[in-house]
């Protein structure tokens, strides 16, 4: 259904998407004349070891700059993908490559696909248990797991060779000969870095990448959103391993061999070491952070201090990181992410709402929206609700109403899958409700607001919105590695009814903006929007009026006016009392956990049981 105000038309100039481009062209000119202007071949193995580094800092990207996680153990992926490749090329097709080495262009492919679907069996395992792990745990539970790949390396000599490893591996010659130059080498593991890093950007600037995002700003809120939170979490483990164990098979046969020395506990840290030194949660940074950290490396082994003691290399980087995070907390690089690739229109939409036609629903419409029956919420020996029942018509605006600490937020948390019910049932349209996940109710047509704005803070309004959108846009995640335009057909589709939703709340002309740039009132509007993007069929709005002056909370009146007008049924908490009696046509008061009334507006001003939670004993 349009909403009948009147938006104003705000013109942009058009964008060019140019500087998407600065960094790419930077990237492949550099890649491409690196060989022919460094001084010899010592330089080119070292630019093909940056290369290599470049793709590990990348994929322990994905798991720590965007959906913060912090991985300690990531050398192990890298293990994998390299003894993948060296046991099949020596142990397995040994004898078939020295009588016919070219047949290492069809052998090769085998390794990747191989090491993509073991590193991937890896990161699962290790992703599984630490979904609910944060901060020390998960570090532990990663850098044990790490470990134990490297100690089952050493120790499993009939796969691995044991502490001597694996030798004679085949170089990546294209003619069979025995010497590979450098530079070839070096430009096969920058073609491999190079996919990589576009299949990466690709997934990023998808549902996929915003999901990852989201998590880590607020995982309640994506899981609000409809996003299903362990699910994705276990997908970046997925990506970030598969991501190290393609490079770790390039790794092998540019070294020829593999043994445990070749990846020690320390590879970990100096890994996550070029993340943060390069930007983590960006594109670019990983990649920028690792080119400078080795090729410093490289230029430091020639220093009699660092022959002498080759610690230093290490306790150099450290420092450099340490004053890096004081100085320049971001990284060297703070662009931030390009969540989304399509682009909407130059002129405001007409304000449209996405609506639901009762007439739709098979059961009968005089039956209740949401029917809350003997709710009731403990927590450790507090009593938040007690036995509490009611209902929510259709085409309603319910206001609940009560004291801090009555229990009404507790009440929206127990709706939208927050937190779960002690005892008690909750029916949305005749389904139960109240066991599932917060991801999953939201699914079914439930959205909120949180007393405290919760934006995606480093997101532009634009893709917080998307976010909203999550599920309509979430699918089979290898499509969207394809950087091919027709991927985003539905993408381009969901930001049309995003700007129309940002009309239809009034803050169009604040798409592009970072949502860390709003003032209070436009956030409010905003995550009312977000909200909405999700389609809901009934909205819990939790004091949306807060910290908001006379002008603004009227316009938000009328905003929630339209937005019941819409179709969507709401639920409103809110303290400011002329608000909550002019948006509601029905109040439900709370106090102590206890319903105390439940009427018109004009019934519970006059209730002698609200008057005195309000007001006290005394009160006439």
């Amino acid at each position: 259904m349009s909403n009948t105000r009147t938006t104003p038309i705000v013109t942009i100039k058009p964008e060019l998407g140019l500087h998407r481009w600065i960094w790419p062209g930077l990237f492949l000119i550099v890649g491409l004349i690196a060989p022919l202007a460094l001084p010899g071949d010592k330089w080119i193995r070292v630019a093909a070891l940056a290369l290599v580094y470049v793709a590990l800092a990348s994929g322990l990207n994905i798991l720590v700059g965007l959906t913060g996680l912090l991985d300690l153990g990531y050398i192990a992926f890298f293990i994998v993908g390299a003894y993948t490749t060296a046991i099949f090329t020596v142990n397995t097709f040994g004898p078939l490559l020295e009588a016919n080495p070219l047949a290492l262009w069809w052998i090769l492919p085998i390794s990747v696909l191989v090491a993509i679907v073991l590193a991937g069996i890896a990161g699962s395992i290790i992703g599984y248990p630490t979904l609910r792990a944060r901060g020390d745990y998960l570090a532990i539970m990663t850098l044990g797991f790490g470990e134990i790949v490297r100690i089952v390396s050493i120790n499993w000599t009939e796969f691995t060779g044991g502490a001597v490893g694996i030798r004679n591996i085949p170089p990546l010659g294209l003619t069979g000969s025995g010497v590979v130059p450098p530079a070839l080498t070096y430009y096969v593991i920058f073609v491999v870095v190079a996919i990589l890093l576009l299949l990466l950007a690709s997934l990023i600037a998808s549902p996929v990448g915003r999901a990852w995002v989201a998590i880590r700003e607020d995982e309640l809120v994506a899981a609000s959103m409809g996003i299903r939170t362990r699910r994705y979490k276990l997908l970046a483990y997925v990506v970030g391993a598969s991501t190290a164990g393609v490079i770790g098979v390039f790794f092998a046969h540019m070294n020829q061999f593999v043994n445990p020395d070749s990846f020690t506990l320390e590879d970990n840290f100096i890994v996550l070491s070029l993340v943060i030194l390069g930007g983590a949660g960006t594109l670019w940074g990983p990649v920028l952070g690792a080119v400078l950290w080795i090729f410093f490396q490289a230029v430091a082994r020639d220093f009699s201090v660092v022959q002498e003691h080759p610690e230093f290399r290490t306790g150099i980087l450290a420092l450099i990181v340490i004053v890096l995070m004081i100085l320049r907390p971001g990284g060297i690089v703070s662009k931030r992410l390009e969540l989304t690739r399509a682009r909407g229109g130059r002129a405001a939409p007409p304000a449209a709402l996405h609506s639901f036609d009762a007439s739709d629903d098979p059961r009968r419409t005089d039956e209740p929206v949401l029917a809350v029956r003997e709710l009731k919420q403990v927590f450790g020996g507090l009593t938040a609700l007690e036995s509490v029942s009611f209902e929510l018509r259709r085409g309603e605006v319910l206001g609940l109403m009560g004291p801090n600490g009555a229990g009404k937020s507790t009440l929206l948390n127990a709706v939208s899958g927050v937190t779960r019910a002690t005892a008690g049932s909750i029916e949305f349209y005749g389904e139960r409700i109240e066991q599932l996940e917060s991801s999953a109710v939201a699914t079914r047509g439930v959205a909120r607001t949180f007393q405290t704005v919760r934006l995606f803070w480093d997101m532009t309004v634009l893709e917080n919105l998307l976010v909203g959108g999550h599920t309509r846009l979430a699918g089979f995640v290898p499509k969207f590695l394809s950087p091919f335009p027709f991927v985003r057909r539905g993408e381009r589709r969901t930001v049309e009814e995003a700007e129309a939703v940002l009309a239809f709340t009034d803050t169009w002309d604040c798409r592009d903006r970072r949502a860390s740039s709003l003032d209070a009132y436009q956030q409010r509007r905003v995550e009312i929007a977000r909200a909405l993007m999700t389609r809901p069929r009934m909205l819990l709005l939790d004091e949306p009026a807060a910290g908001l002056n006379e002008s603004e909370t009227r316009d938000l009146a009328r905003l929630i006016a339209s937005i019941r007008a819409a179709g969507v049924d709401v639920i409103l908490i809110e303290h400011d009392m002329d608000l909550l009696m002019t948006a509601s046509d029905r109040i439900v008061v709370l106090d102590h956990g206890v319903i105390i009334a439940d009427g018109p507006p004009d019934e519970i001003r006059r209730n002698p049981a609200v008057l005195e939670a309000y007001l006290g004993s005394d009160a006439e």
